[in-house]
């Protein structure tokens, strides 16, 4: 059996784009000869509902970087969260430095009024700059996401704290400054948070237990013999990457996920997913 775990944005999908076809006919041409593939993303799970609708059968998914897991025929299961102290350590810093950041939960996003980080959404869109149309298209879809598909709060903290039933997933920032980013880091992680970048000027902070690498340990427990890929193109990849069989890189990958995998594949936009699976791992 194979079982191909496969990251989402920059990988399977580009951000906002259409899935080029091939991806969806190599599932369908995996599930029918007896194989799994297991979508494993950062997005939480509410995030995913558009793109599982377009399936014409249902996958795995693991979510949140691994804090949470959707199985075939299962309820939806959240393992690995933030816990309240660490939130409050971390938005307190973010709150200090004045950085744009958001809040995924089980039951979606919350963050303060978009209006609020008109400055630093206008260093990020120079910063952008030299992508040209992509980089403009990058910001205009994240703050209309931003706008008009995620909950505004005043104060995130103090809804949190009134909101107990919420569990939080991720803490999620972004940053124009490169310099800062580093800060950020020495200063989010933790003994209970793990901090990482992903996609473009991201960071991710989340419980050390919620990883790709860790949530692929324990699916695998149930296939022990099953040959495992893993396909990537970010750092949240990275773990990932380090625990399956056969470790693959799209074309368009960071240099540090390209030299961890054994296999370079074609771009996502030109559908590389699909057509490493049909060339590698359909039985003709």
């Amino acid at each position: 059996m194979n079982i191909v775990f496969c990251d989402i944005d920059g990988t399977f999908q580009d951000l906002a784009g259409e899935v080029p076809k091939v991806n969806y006919d190599a599932i369908y041409a995996l599930q029918k000869q007896g194989d799994h593939f297991v979508f494993i993303s950062g997005r939480g799970y509410a995030q995913l509902t558009e793109l599982m609708d377009e399936l014409d059968s249902e996958c795995d998914v693991i979510f949140s970087n691994g804090g949470g897991h959707k199985l075939v025929g299962e309820p939806i299961q959240y393992n690995h969260c933030i816990s309240m102290a660490e939130c409050e350590r971390v938005i307190a810093i973010l709150e200090a430095r004045h950085i744009f950041y958001h809040i995924h939960t089980n039951e979606g996003i919350i963050l303060k009024a978009v209006e609020n980080y008109d400055t630093n959404i206008l260093a990020l869109r120079k910063k952008l700059e030299p992508m040209g149309e992509t980089g403009k298209q990058i910001m205009d879809f994240k703050v209309d996401f931003f706008k008009e598909q995620c909950q505004h709060v005043e104060d995130p903290f103090t809804y949190l704290t009134e909101h107990p039933e919420l569990k939080v997933m991720k803490i999620e920032l972004m940053e124009a400054s490169d310099e800062e980013h580093e800060t950020l880091r020495d200063l989010l992680s933790s003994e209970s948070a793990d901090v990482f970048s992903s996609f473009t000027q991201c960071l991710e902070i989340v419980d050390p237990k919620s990883s790709k690498g860790n949530a692929i340990k324990e699916f695998m427990k149930k296939f022990p013999d099953a040959r495992s890929y893993g396909i990537g193109d970010g750092e949240n990849d990275l773990a990932m990457l380090e625990v399956v069989d056969i470790p693959v890189a799209v074309g368009n990958a960071k240099e540090i996920v390209k030299e961890q995998c054994q296999l370079i594949i074609g771009d996502c936009l030109d559908g590389g997913v699909g057509t490493f699976i049909f060339e590698e791992i359909i039985k003709e």
